[in-house]
């Protein structure tokens, strides 16, 4: 047994060893200790944390398939989002507290998989109707205007809110996949590699499971399901509403021009 200078190891050699057991002396391991315990390691938080995937969906990352919608759709920038859900981008998320009492975490602004369409969408809207409106609302008075902004402003609201809330995302845990399903409840899914309820649906464009999955949406960018139906509705209605408010302003603006009266300012 034999101390090394300038170490805090004792070495043991013994007959027909070829290499040297290292064993660490008693005071080395206690300073240790007290160096660890004095710089305990802290929790990252939701914000900051390294790891692109978000903690509860961990979604393998699956490269497009040339078929579908997204094939050539490129990430937004990496300034825009935290996370990556499959084809989906987080740009914001929270841990809340359910209504169990657990920890969980609940996506408040997203984008699709064909993100950049929801403001391709925006744009093509606004130009179409603002160009319009412009051209017959002078002639109308302050409440066809008043209107007209009213139910432009709530279809793009609704068009927006559609494209960027959680459509109903499913959380996909690994521990969930090794559990022996009930199969009166789930069934397996050779696409999502994972076994889904009933009201479930994988996504080809997002490469996400949903709930109440009715169609992916090219328009809006993203998946239509329960989280963001009722946004989507609005949006079709305020569409609707729109475009035969659009052709009202030029029937009536049309019948002023015939009658050679003066636009009324109120």
């Amino acid at each position: 047994r034999v101390r090394s200078p300038g170490t805090n190891c004792l070495k043991i050699r013994e007959m027909g060893d070829e290499a040297p057991l290292e064993i660490m002396d008693q005071e080395n391991q206690s300073r240790v200790s007290t160096r660890m315990a004095a710089h305990p390691s802290k929790p990252v938080p939701l914000e900051k944390a390294s790891s692109e995937i978000l903690p509860g969906y961990n979604y393998p990352e699956v490269e497009p398939r040339p078929h579908t919608l997204s094939y050539m759709v490129p990430a937004p920038p990496r300034w825009c989002y935290k996370y990556k859900v499959g084809r989906m981008y987080v740009c914001r998320a929270e841990k809340i507290t359910s209504e169990l009492g657990e920890p969980e975490i609940k996506i408040r602004c997203m984008l699709g998989a064909c993100w950049p369409m929801t403001f391709i969408t925006m744009g093509i809207i606004s130009i179409i109707s603002l160009s319009a409106l412009w051209t017959f609302l002078p002639r109308l008075n302050f409440m066809w205007h008043l209107a007209a902004m009213l139910i432009l402003g709530t279809n793009l609201v609704a068009l927006g809110l559609t494209g960027t809330v959680d459509p109903g995302i499913v959380r996909r845990d690994p521990e969930d996949m090794e559990r022996e399903p009930d199969i009166r409840t789930r069934r397996w899914s050779n696409m999502a590699k994972a076994y889904i309820r009933k009201n479930e649906a994988f996504c080809e464009e997002s490469q996400v499971i949903v709930r109440g999955m009715d169609h992916f949406c090219p328009w809006t960018g993203t998946v239509i399901a329960e989280g963001n139906m009722p946004y989507f509705q609005m949006f079709l209605g305020s569409l609707c509403t729109l475009l035969g408010f659009v052709a009202l302003v030029a029937f009536t603006s049309s019948l002023t021009i015939a009658a050679g009266r003066k636009p009324n300012p109120l």
